[in-house]
């Protein structure tokens, strides 16, 4: 476990460095190539474990090397919910007669013929991706990356925007109310992630605990035949080795996109992204004992953007933003209609989403601003306004440029 916390220290360390130098004369200009859009892939806690695709809304392939990488922050939290999945057809029945919270008070726990597991999310999940473009013919390209993940009790000021205080202070003087989750019942700037899966494989994880790591393989190809009506298209097919010890596996998918451009002007323009993919999730397994994290193995999502760009008199690119993303749950729906959820005695409040919304669609709305000139360096603040596990808050930085 130390040495893997090294390797994403030793990777921080690398891009704030890249940060620092990114206006020496060495690195080669970058050239805006259609929607200026990071990997904004939320920290899902269970989304970390398995490789979901980013979007790709490029107009072509790349013509040389490129380098990107990617910090992002995400505030998780769901209190303890337990779960259990009837196997009687007959108390199947009975349950989703009930409310869903009303359900526990009809049942004995420990009588309770069922399948079972439990869920307990609390912190700042840390995310760092870099990605290698390599470009193999004059439409066609390879992406090499890796990514991991870090589980911390988001303290300021390294989660000044995505601490508990600042979003607890958000609901209490904006929208939300006083306490809208029970945070503050559980106490705030804290860390921990509980999960036993339905096999009964458990983990108990804190402060400062690496969570999960992988290395993702993209190829695309940019068919050139609408580039004439300034729409252009482009087919992926990927592959995401998952390497931590909780999900050892291989995850196979394939996506389309297209982005239309509309000029305004010869400063000034709107592009508009639609991008689809769907996932095999554990499609091969490298170990025998992998946690199970979500019953549905294919896992499908769908993404508009739209991107307001002028260039300025500096000859900067100044690119603005908004995106909205949909994938399907990672849990087959059926499961909600009768599971019994047990809730931790001191939560209240919302305390069924960090279980039950793991069979829903998922979904986010995320703003991104760029600036391209020597290098392109993205800022994204993104929100989930339904609650369906993604983080409350999280936010984004990220450069890319040519070598």
């Amino acid at each position: 476990m130390k040495h893997q916390k090294l390797v994403f220290v030793f990777f921080l360390c690398l891009s704030l460095s890249l940060f620092a130098q990114s206006d020496q004369d060495s690195i080669p200009a970058y050239t805006k190539n259609g929607i200026s859009k990071p990997s904004i892939l939320s920290t899902n806690p269970f989304g970390v474990f398995i490789s979901r695709l980013n979007h790709n809304f490029k107009l072509k392939a790349s013509q040389r090397l490129e380098l990107d990488i990617s910090l992002e922050s995400g505030n998780v939290w769901g209190p303890n919910v337990k779960t259990y999945i009837p196997n009687d057809p007959s108390v199947r029945a009975d349950m989703s007669a009930l409310a869903w919270f009303s359900r526990q008070y009809r049942v004995e726990e420990d009588q309770i013929d069922a399948g079972y597991f439990e869920i307990e999310t609390d912190g700042v999940i840390k995310g760092l991706r870099g990605n290698l473009t390599i470009p193999t013919t004059k439409n066609q390209e390879l992406i090499v990356g890796f990514r991991a993940f870090l589980l911390t009790n988001g303290k300021f000021p390294l989660s000044s925007l995505t601490s508990d205080r600042l979003i607890e202070f958000f609901h209490d003087n904006v929208a939300g109310g006083d306490d809208p989750f029970d945070r503050r019942v559980f106490g705030l700037d804290k860390a921990k992630f509980l999960y036993t899966d339905r096999n009964g494989r458990s983990f108990d994880l804190g402060n400062g605990d690496f969570l999960t790591a992988g290395i993702e393989t993209h190829y695309y190809y940019y068919p050139t035949f609408l580039n004439d009506k300034k729409v252009y298209l482009n087919f992926g097919a990927h592959l995401g080795t998952n390497l931590s010890s909780y999900n050892m596996s291989m995850d196979v998918g394939l996506s389309a996109a297209g982005v239309k451009q509309f000029d305004l002007n010869d400063r000034n323009f709107i592009l508009f992204g639609l991008g689809t993919n769907v996932l095999r999730k554990n499609a091969v397994d490298l170990q025998d004992d992998n946690f199970d994290f979500g019953t549905n193995d294919f896992i499908g999502s769908l993404e508009t953007d739209i991107e307001y760009t002028f260039l300025s008199k500096g000859k900067t690119y100044h690119s603005f933003g908004i995106s909205f993303y949909l994938q399907t749950s990672l849990h087959k729906k059926d499961e909600d209609d009768y599971n019994i959820y047990v809730r931790d005695d001191d939560a209240f409040n919302s305390w069924g989403h960090g279980t039950r919304h793991l069979y829903k669609n998922n979904n986010y709305w995320t703003f991104v601003y760029t600036f391209t000139r020597k290098i392109s360096t993205s800022f994204y603040i993104q929100q989930d306004f339904t609650v369906n596990n993604n983080p409350d808050l999280q936010t984004g930085v990220s450069v890319k440029f040519g070598i």
